[in-house]
């Protein structure tokens, strides 16, 4: 009798603790031809998307053609790495850099504004068509003017120049 005493309680006690356990998933046994069949039965409703867009408000979004395609005046000008490269008039400039409203002209390549990419306020983006030494490409180019300094940033890092 003392064994049945203690059986029992300690049945209860582990009853107890399975229940606390939390749920797995994984020994849930699912019929998929049962909730096929019901999934087919059912009359499914689909909601509009929930647009929100300056379309959907009758406003039409920018779209690349529409966004200026001209780099903004503050950062046009003569823009050098060092202070040579202002003053050079052996043509030994290698660090000078032009932009006037549609290119940007380096010491042996000329970059072409062809689209306006979003940037922060006090910095202008844009998509280049890139041409020199006989080769073309493509780059994304980021100016962002502070005073007389401006910075320049791309795929292969981020230079500072002067304004000369």
């Amino acid at each position: 009798m003392t064994q049945s005493n203690f059986t029992l309680p300690a049945l209860l006690v582990l009853a107890i603790a399975a229940c606390q356990q939390p749920a797995n998933d994984s020994t849930i046994a699912i019929d998929n031809d049962i909730n096929a069949a019901e999934a087919a039965k059912a009359d499914v409703e689909t909601l509009p998307p929930n647009d929100t867009s300056a379309a959907a408000s009758g406003t039409p979004a920018p779209t690349p053609t529409s966004l200026p395609t001209q780099i903004p005046a503050r950062f046009h000008g003569r823009w050098g790495l060092v202070r040579a490269d202002c003053t050079s008039t052996r043509g030994d400039d290698k660090g000078l850099l032009t932009i006037n409203d549609k290119t940007v002209k380096f010491y042996e390549s000329l970059a072409t504004l062809q689209s306006q990419r979003p940037a922060i306020a006090t910095s202008f983006s844009g998509q280049y068509d890139f041409s020199g030494e006989g080769q073309t490409w493509q780059r994304v180019m980021t100016f962002t003017r502070s005073g007389d300094t401006l910075k320049r940033a791309d795929d292969e890092g981020s230079f500072t120049y002067m304004r000369c």
